[in-house]
C-alpha cells in the first residue's frame, strides 16, 4: 500500500473511532445547556441555537485534531498502530481533552502528541509520559506552550543555555514577538513545568555587614525537555 493509500486508511481508522465517541449526542453538551437555562434572568435569553452553536464548535474542533493527526502521519502509519488499545484509549483522552477547549489554539499540540507519541517510526511512549505530557498540555494556555517553543528553538544556538548577552538578545526577540509581557515572569512561572529553570549567580558583598548577593543571569534548558519538544511542541 502506498503512503498515500495508507493515511486515508488510518484517516478512515480515526473516524470509525471518532464514531464510537460521537460528540452530537454528547450529554455533557446537553446537560450543560440545560444548567445554562435554570439560572435566573440568563435561562430565560437562552434559545435552542445555543446547543447547534456549541456542538458546531466541538466538530470544528474535532476536524482540527483529525487534519492534524492525518496531514502529519505519512506511509510509515499502519493497521496496528491505529488498532492498538492503548492508542485507542489515548485516542479517546485526547478527544475529551480538545472538546473542552474554548477555541482551537491547543489541537495542534494534542495531535503531536497523539501522531509523535503513537504514529511514527519511534518506539511508542509510555502510558506513563503520555498521562504526564497530557496533563502538562491541559494546564499549560496555548501562549505559555508557544513561549516554551520559542524558547526550546532559541536556546538551542547556544546548548540550551540563555544567560548573560545571550538572554538580553532573547529577551528582545520574545518582546517582539510577545509585546506586553515582562520576559522574567514568564519564564519563571514556567519552570513549573521542569524543562527550565532560573540562573542564579552569587557574590559576596562587604560593608558593614558581609552578605550574599544574588543575580538571576538568564535560563536554561533541563535535559526532560527535548523529550518534551520532540513529542508536543515539533510538527515532523
Amino acid at each position: 500500500m502506498d503512503s498515500k493509500n495508507m493515511a486515508e486508511s488510518a484517516k478512515l481508522d480515526l473516524q470509525n473511532i471518532d464514531t464510537i465517541i460521537d460528540i452530537k449526542h454528547n450529554p455533557v453538551v446537553s446537560a450543560f445547556i440545560e444548567s445554562i437555562k435554570v439560572v435566573p434572568f440568563i435561562g430565560d435569553l437562552i434559545d435552542d441555537s445555543l446547543e447547534s452553536t456549541l456542538i458546531d464548535l466541538q466538530c470544528k474542533k474535532q476536524q482540527q485534531l483529525l487534519d492534524v493527526i492525518c496531514n502529519a502521519s505519512t506511509g510509515t502509519v499502519t493497521s496496528d498502530m491505529v488498532n492498538d488499545i492503548e492508542f485507542i484509549m489515548s485516542f479517546a483522552k485526547i478527544r475529551n481533552a480538545v472538546n473542552k477547549l474554548s477555541n482551537g489554539d491547543k489541537v495542534k499540540f494534542y495531535g503531536n502528541l497523539l501522531v509523535n507519541g503513537y504514529l511514527s517510526e519511534r518506539d511508542n511512549i509510555s502510558i506513563d509520559e503520555f498521562e504526564e505530557y497530557l496533563e502538562l498540555v491541559n494546564t499549560l494556555s496555548y501562549r505559555e506552550l508557544e513561549y516554551l517553543s520559542f524558547f526550546k528553538e532559541f536556546s538551542d544556538r547556544y546548548k540550551g543555555r540563555l544567560v548573560y548577552q545571550n538572554w538580553k538578545e532573547f529577551s528582545k526577540e520574545f518582546r517582539d514577538k510577545f509585546p506586553n509581557r515582562d520576559v522574567c515572569s514568564v519564564f519563571k512561572r514556567l519552570q513549573r513545568t521542569g524543562f527550565i529553570s532560573e540562573v542564579i549567580e552569587t557574590s559576596d558583598i562587604e560593608g558593614e555587614t558581609l552578605f550574599l548577593d544574588i543575580n538571576s543571569i538568564g535560563f536554561e534548558t533541563e535535559s526532560d525537555f527535548s523529550r518534551f519538544n520532540e513529542i508536543v511542541l515539533s510538527c515532523h
